[in-house]
């Protein structure tokens, strides 16, 4: 009789140790699928820029304004995940840095509205990039170039 009560207490412990392993498995599982989005590939990376870098640089009044348009609808499809969400800003404007807005008012559509509605068809304007660590972009920097 003790060798049977013994061997149950062996079975019942040799179960437990099973559960534990794979509920730790598990676990391992979830937090390494987390972290293998939060570590893009540069492929991703450059697919996930291309759409935006199109637009770098000297551009006209119709092609900034077709910029925000693509930056509201970029943030519009990716509302759920603040690291995909792109700043817009530019220098007077309702987005600009130096009047404190922060980043949530700075992807919010109505400040890109208000941004797109100010930008003029027959000027020019400089667009740069800034980019996060993970070398997406994080922010389009909108300036006026003075006409000559």
């Amino acid at each position: 009789m003790e060798n049977a009560s013994k061997a149950l207490i062996i079975a019942g412990a040799i179960l437990l140790s099973i559960l534990i392993i794979g509920l730790g498995m598990f676990i391992y599982t979830q937090a390494s699928e987390a972290m293998q989005g939060a570590g893009l590939t540069s492929e991703q990376v450059t697919a996930y820029n291309s759409k935006f870098l199109a637009y770098e640089g000297t551009r006209s009044g119709a092609s900034v304004r077709t910029l925000c348009d693509v930056v509201r609808n970029h943030n519009n499809v990716n509302i759920d995940d603040s690291s995909q969400q792109i700043a817009l800003v530019m220098d007077g404007v309702a987005g600009d840095r130096k009047s404190g807005l922060d980043i949530d008012a700075e992807v919010d559509p109505a400040t890109i509205t208000t941004i797109k509605t100010a930008i003029k068809n027959g000027q020019t304007y400089n667009v740069s990039f800034e980019y996060a660590k993970s070398g997406m972009i994080s922010s389009v920097v909108i300036s006026k170039l003075t006409q000559q």
